[in-house]
């Protein structure tokens, strides 16, 4: 209690007039403003006359700020329009860059599966899909594909159901990714559509097999033009209102339907055969023109002036019988008739073709025949370290295996055997640059050729055997490849082998050769030893 007491002396110090403030506000508790209200009676306003001015000032000051809120609520509409305008604009502006980088993307993607297409194509393993992409790909991506083109819907009357299922789905892929060619696409899902009904027999209509045979063969000769103008008919007719079979009209529309798109196809593919073949004969036409400005080059005179050649002088002469090798008196004998009726039927074949091969890569011409292989590494320059190697070990009669038309027999190889010295510390005491030390083996290089395989994707394999015959100091490294052809064996020294590459190491099938390039790894002093320990 004294405490309060206290305060309250100490507010009364502070607000000397605070008795006279409670008093006011204890009569009205509404402040008057005295002075003002003495100098209005002076200047003559009444209170009636202070109550209206003060009322329209209060409601002006009412209005002023209902004003101030509306504009304040129209700076906040207009703000809130601006930021979902720049977000829309911004949404847009996004959408757009996603929508390039989609396409794009797809791009990309069609792209790739049409390289894809080519790549399988080329290696003989080609899908369904493949073969309808072929047509589509522009002459950079088919110049390394040199194989016929297949008509689309008679490829398509040659598949599985399974492969059927499988074209579907890759075609509708394609349908949503080529845009460009989508009414390509769209004929051949029609036919694909139409053939996988087929397959699984669910055909939409009631009508006799016999009749939907009919129609086939009425419409399958018919052009695209042809059938659009009989479906724009048959159309006409139906909304004449005409008494006639609905179901059966209705049938030939479906029918006209899938043919039509049957004979586009063709002519796609009829078209794109006539371009490959016309750019093929003009490739080949401005590849002779060159050849024969090359020899009209080479000549030393001129080509009016040539001789006329005998055939008799151009044939080469003949050979004594005894003088034929055993290989050559087995091979067939020709006469000239019948040469040139081969080359007659040859000449019938080229002109029946749709389509030109390509002519082959000088390494399929140099490397037709085993002879030519093992001619060419015969030819390769040796090294100073190198001999040539062709003493193979006569192995086991082993049983002709795969069909009898595939006679067994060894195959062609061409092999070398590396030899040197290494001037380690014996060699550095005891020999010197006059009179080096005696060389020894460092490795071989085999080189086999398996043209015939009856399984070409199965790659031949190696095996180091031990040398029951051998000296004690050698193994045998035998290849074994599967028929036609016999295993092969060669003696070898037994070392062990480097299998680095820095060493030259190799191991490779590749277009039916086998190549096997080994090292021994380098002589040591402890090495040596070791050996010369073993051989005591």
């Amino acid at each position: 209690m004294a405490g309060m007491a206290r305060r309250e002396e100490e507010q009364a110090a502070w607000y000397p007039d605070a008795k006279r403030l409670r008093t006011d506000d204890d009569e009205g508790g509404v402040f008057r403003w005295k002075k003002k209200e003495v100098e209005e009676q002076r200047a003559g306003l009444s209170r009636q006359d202070v109550e209206r001015r003060d009322a329209a000032r209060r409601a002006e000051a009412e209005r002023e700020a209902e004003r101030l809120r509306a504009r304040r609520i129209q700076r906040e509409n207009a703000r809130r329009e601006r930021e979902e305008e720049e977000a829309r604009r911004a949404r847009q502006a996004e959408s757009a860059v996603m929508a390039d980088w989609v396409a794009k993307e797809d791009e990309f993607v069609l792209q790739q599966s049409k390289a894809r297409a080519a790549i399988r194509v080329r290696d003989h393993r080609a899908r369904p899909i493949d073969w309808l992409v072929m047509p589509l790909l522009d002459d950079d991506d088919n110049d390394e594909v040199d194989v016929p083109l297949k008509e689309p819907t008679a490829y398509m009357d040659s598949l599985a159901p399974s492969e059927l299922q499988e074209l579907h789905a890759d075609i509708q892929t394609f349908v949503r990714l080529d845009t460009d060619r989508a009414a390509y696409w769209k004929d051949v899902l029609i036919v694909c559509d139409d053939r996988c009904r087929r397959v699984r027999h669910q055909d939409q209509t009631h009508v006799d097999p016999s009749i939907l045979a009919d129609a086939d063969a009425l419409l399958a000769d018919k052009s695209a033009d042809e059938l659009l103008e009989l479906q724009t008919s048959i159309r006409t007719k139906m909304r004449s209102g005409e008494p006639l079979d609905v179901e059966y009209w209705d049938m030939m529309l479906r029918r006209i339907v899938v043919w039509r798109s049957v004979a586009k196809l063709r002519a796609v593919h009829e078209k794109t055969v006539q371009e490959k073949i016309a750019k093929r004969q003009l490739e080949q036409r401005c590849d002779a023109e060159r050849h024969c400005a090359e020899l009209a080059e080479q000549l030393d005179t001129p080509r009016e002036h040539d001789a006329i050649w005998d055939a008799a002088e151009m044939e080469p002469p003949g050979r004594p019988v005894h003088d034929l090798t055993p290989e050559e008196r087995q091979l067939p004998m020709y006469t000239p008739a019948s040469l040139r009726a081969k080359l007659r039927e040859a000449r019938r074949d080229v002109l029946s073709q749709s389509y030109i091969p390509r002519q082959q890569t000088e390494w399929h011409r140099s490397c037709q025949t085993a002879d030519d292989f093992v001619r060419q590494e015969a030819a390769r320059a040796m090294g100073v370290n190198e001999e040539a190697f062709h003493d193979d070990v006569r192995l086991t009669q082993q049983a002709q295996q795969g069909e009898s038309k595939y006679r067994v027999r060894k195959p062609r190889y061409f092999n070398r055997v590396h030899t040197g010295y290494e001037w380690n510390r014996y060699n550095q005491v005891h020999y010197d640059a006059e009179h080096p030390p005696p060389k020894q083996v460092q490795g071989y290089k085999f080189h086999l050729f398996y043209p015939d395989l009856l399984d070409p994707m199965q790659a031949p394999t190696y095996r180091v055997l031990p040398d029951p015959e051998g000296p004690g100091d050698t193994v045998l490294l035998r290849f074994s490849a599967g028929p036609p052809y016999e295993d092969v064996a060669f003696r070898i020294v037994q070392r062990e082998w480097d299998y680095s590459y820095k060493r030259g190491f190799r191991s490779s099938f590749d277009r039916g050769i086998l190549q096997l390039h080994c090292m021994y790894t380098k002589l040591t002093q402890s090495t040596l030893s070791d050996s010369s320990t073993a051989s005591n």
